[in-house]
């Protein structure tokens, strides 16, 4: 099949792959690998969780099934002439031999828990579950909104919702994305990563609300447009984030570069991002492309989610040849990094039948919980923090070293930019020599309503010199130094500057960014360099150099 990778569920000795199963109560919990859909799709009606599970009940019937059969027939050669063989093979064709459904979807690249029946009433019960779900919350949440702040708590405690969803996602830092049109604020990495945190601290309910349209992607809006037709066709869309991770860089150094080629090959990574953060959420509502839409929508695209921003599509000419310009090549080369991590749902409890004939069920008061501690990303994420703090250790190291050199180093540059500031002003410019991060300054300070004085100020130094490996600890103390003066003061951004000084010439070439702070105006900070001092000063704007 195209693109597609089919779990071999009828190798039942093969781990991971079936997490539960309770023949009784009629279901099975999956755990679902990533590009394969859950049902069959057009051009390939084999490879699907369905149709596997189906041939596994099959293969474990068959046996049974064509004994039974066997048996009839011989039954019916002795007692009468062929009509209870008849009768037998027309029930058979009424009666279905195996009952597969799926009343949970998953995306063909999203992985994890999936649950899958075997009979028909389980199906029916876990779907009411869903319905419930999402009508509740969207009631609740309202409630919430107008009056009683702990109502979202209070629901989620109470046996109205009989069935919760928590989803492991990866997504992109990206600061120069602004999630709204009309926020135009300086981003940077930290920044944006402390409003995900904040979302997760302060328990906030994240509401979008998705236009009405059969094609994909989606639109998520964080308000229903005015002058849209049926706006209550518009459905809400809620969602919590319960968990923020720690920050791993895409950019920058060997481990990052490397994190970079696990999670999106060699050129799938967006030029925009610079860093990824695994999210722990909790699905309040479930729409189409939920997490993938809202997620995107505040700035934070899944990482390999061509269709939403998280990755480059493939276009090679593989690719084209197979899908033929479809829009299935998104679904056939994207590596969608989420995952459906933890399930938990009210066991049913069956009483008999219904008046039908259909098997009478309820709710139980048993909690059926199932998570996934790992997701196919996180031999990446441990890789790089294991090379992450290899790395770390040896610049320390080669820093301290070189601590009395650099520092008579520094001392130099520092008197060349001192002959300009007698004014009580630290020295506009201090450079290091080599290779060192850096950050920029605006300080500011009013005498009245129409007199402000605005000052920059470029600072770059070794770990050695500033106390410690970040930006922050480069800017510390000249910070310190502006305020204690009266002076109101702004780290615009950051980069390295790499310092080449001797007899026969000085010069310092800009570039990079700053994960804390941003990227800084490389253009204005090689100008203020050769306005304070006698380096000649060159800069370099491309987005993959750290």
């Amino acid at each position: 099949g195209r693109g597609s990778s089919s779990a071999d569920f009828t190798d039942t000795t093969k781990p991971g792959v079936i997490v539960a199963r309770d023949d009784d109560a009629g279901y099975l919990i999956i755990n679902k690998p990533p590009s394969t859909p859950v049902h069959a799709r057009v051009d390939n009606l084999v490879e699907n969780v369905a149709s596997s599970v189906g041939r596994m009940f099959w293969m474990e019937r068959r046996e049974s099934i064509l004994n039974q059969l066997h048996d009839d027939v011989d039954r019916a050669g002795e007692y009468d002439d062929g009509q209870a063989t008849k009768r037998k093979r027309r029930k058979q064709k009424i009666e279905q031999l195996v009952y597969v459904a799926t009343p949970q979807r998953l995306d063909q690249n999203t992985s994890g828990l999936l649950v899958v029946a075997s009979k028909k009433s389980f199906a029916s019960y876990f779907a009411k579950l869903l319905r419930t779900k999402t009508s509740g919350q969207l009631v609740t949440c309202r409630i919430e909104s107008k009056s009683d702040a702990n109502a979202e708590e209070k629901y989620y405690r109470s046996s109205s919702c009989g069935v919760h969803k928590t989803y492991r996602c990866l997504v992109c830092v990206m600061p120069s994305k602004s999630s709204s049109a009309d926020d135009t604020s300086i981003k940077s990495m930290k920044s944006e990563v402390e409003r995900l945190r904040k979302y997760s601290r302060e328990r906030t309910v994240v509401r979008h609300f998705l236009e009405p349209s059969i094609r994909a992607p989606k639109a998520f809006f964080s308000t229903v447009p005015k002058d849209v037709y049926n706006p209550e066709s518009w459905a809400e869309c809620l969602l919590r984030i319960t968990n923020v991770s720690d920050i791993c860089t895409v950019v920058g150094n060997k481990p990052s570069d490397e994190l970079a080629v696990s999670l999106w090959g060699e050129s799938g990574k967006p030029d925009e991002c610079v860093a990824v953060v695994e999210l722990e959420v909790e699905l309040l509502t479930g729409r189409t492309h939920q997490i993938r839409g809202q997620f995107a929508a505040e700035g934070f695209p899944l990482v390999g989610d061509a269709q939403y921003g998280g990755a480059v599509p493939d276009d090679c000419s593989v690719w084209k040849e197979k899908c033929k310009g479809r829009a299935e090549s998104y679904l056939d080369s994207e590596q969608l990094a989420l995952q459906c991590c933890s399930l938990e749902f009210l066991n049913p409890r069956y009483e008999g039948t219904e008046s039908d004939g259909t098997d009478k069920v309820r709710r139980s008061d048993q909690w059926n919980s199932f998570r996934l501690d790992h997701a196919r990303w996180t031999p990446f994420i441990d890789r790089y923090h294991t090379e992450t703090a290899k790395l770390s250790s040896q610049v320390a190291t080669t820093s301290m070293a070189d601590e009395a050199t650099l520092a008579a180093q520094t001392l130099n540059i520092q008197r060349s930019s001192e002959l300009e500031h007698n004014d009580g002003l630290p020295p506009r410019v201090v450079l290091s020599t080599g290779s060192n991060k850096y950050v920029v300054i605006k300080a500011t300070r009013s005498r009245d309503d129409s007199d402000t004085t605005e000052m920059w100020f470029v600072r770059s130094a070794s770990p050695a010199e500033c106390g410690g490996p970040y930006h922050s600890n480069v800017a510390d103390d000249t910070l310190k130094q502006l305020r204690s003066l009266g002076y109101t003061t702004t780290v615009m951004g950051g980069g390295r500057i790499d310092l080449l000084d001797n007899e026969e010439v000085s010069h310092a070439h800009v570039f990079g960014f700053s994960y804390g702070f941003g990227k800084g105006d490389h253009e204005k900070v090689a100008s203020l360099i050769e306005e304070h001092t006698n380096i000649i000063a060159t800069f370099d704007n491309s987005n993959g150099l750290y």
